[in-house]
């Protein structure tokens, strides 16, 4: 079954939303420790408490909302997707986040205007970005260079570098980056693209860490993976080949 189906969510923190059947606890009775993790560990042992990195699947969730979910929805597949993490005090400061439960009201609306305060300059980085990740979706970027004959795969004489692939990048797919749009290289060891589906290529761009000029060199004949960071802090994948030019 589709893992993504699975998750209910039973409290919803921005919407101020409990679920009906929680009853208070009898009389003389103490109320369900807490884990360092966030979330009761009696009752509520099978959910925990979870901050959405992202839109959730089927709207269970918007992107920096804290949920609460079935304890192997989030195991199986919101923590390994990175769709989502723990909401644990360190993750709610590593985000900038203050934790809905225990926000002041002046707090909560500060929160709120934030977020509904999107400028059409924002809509609009987002929608550039949405409109090049799906036209970049299926295409693989080629490159042609020349081989050492003394070996099967090593460039010589020259390498690809992420200059190169910029300008490949206008010339065959007819995309021309703006001077504040980046691109570096993910690795000059290559890869196999069939091993990376659109999930795992961008986590592996969430995760790649940019900064300055690319510097490094591709110098085998093999597939790669390059990040293009664009304004508004997105990034979208780029996959090329290096391919053996024949004389």
């Amino acid at each position: 079954s589709d893992p993504s189906k699975e998750g209910t969510i039973l409290h919803h923190s921005n919407m101020n939303t409990f679920v009906p059947r929680l009853l208070r606890p009898a009389a003389g009775s103490s109320l369900p420790k807490v884990s360092p993790f966030g979330y009761r560990t009696q009752r509520w042992a099978h959910t925990v408490r979870l901050i959405a990195l992202e839109d959730l699947p089927h709207g269970k969730a918007y992107e920096g909302d804290v949920v609460r979910v079935k304890a192997g929805y989030a195991r199986n597949f919101l923590i390994p997707q990175k769709k989502a993490v723990y909401a644990t005090q360190q993750n709610f400061e590593r985000l900038e986040m203050i934790d809905p439960d225990v926000e002041t009201e002046e707090q909560r609306i500060a929160r709120l205007e934030r977020a509904s305060s999107m400028s059409k300059k924002d809509e609009q980085y987002l929608k550039q970005a949405d409109v090049l990740k799906k036209y970049l979706k299926n295409k693989v970027l080629k490159l042609w260079r020349v081989v050492d004959p003394n070996t099967t795969d090593a460039l010589h004489p020259g390498f690809v570098n992420a200059s190169n692939v910029r300008e490949k990048l206008g010339k065959q797919l007819e995309i021309d980056l703006d001077e504040k749009d980046t691109l570096h290289i993910y690795s000059s060891t290559p890869m196999i693209h069939a091993e990376l589906d659109e999930a795992k290529q961008q986590i592996l761009m969430d995760e790649f860490e940019t900064e300055g000029d690319c510097d490094k060199e591709v110098r085998r004949l093999g597939e790669y993976l390059a990040k293009i960071s664009l304004p508004g802090g997105y990034a979208v994948p780029l996959k090329f080949q290096v391919l053996q030019r024949v004389p």
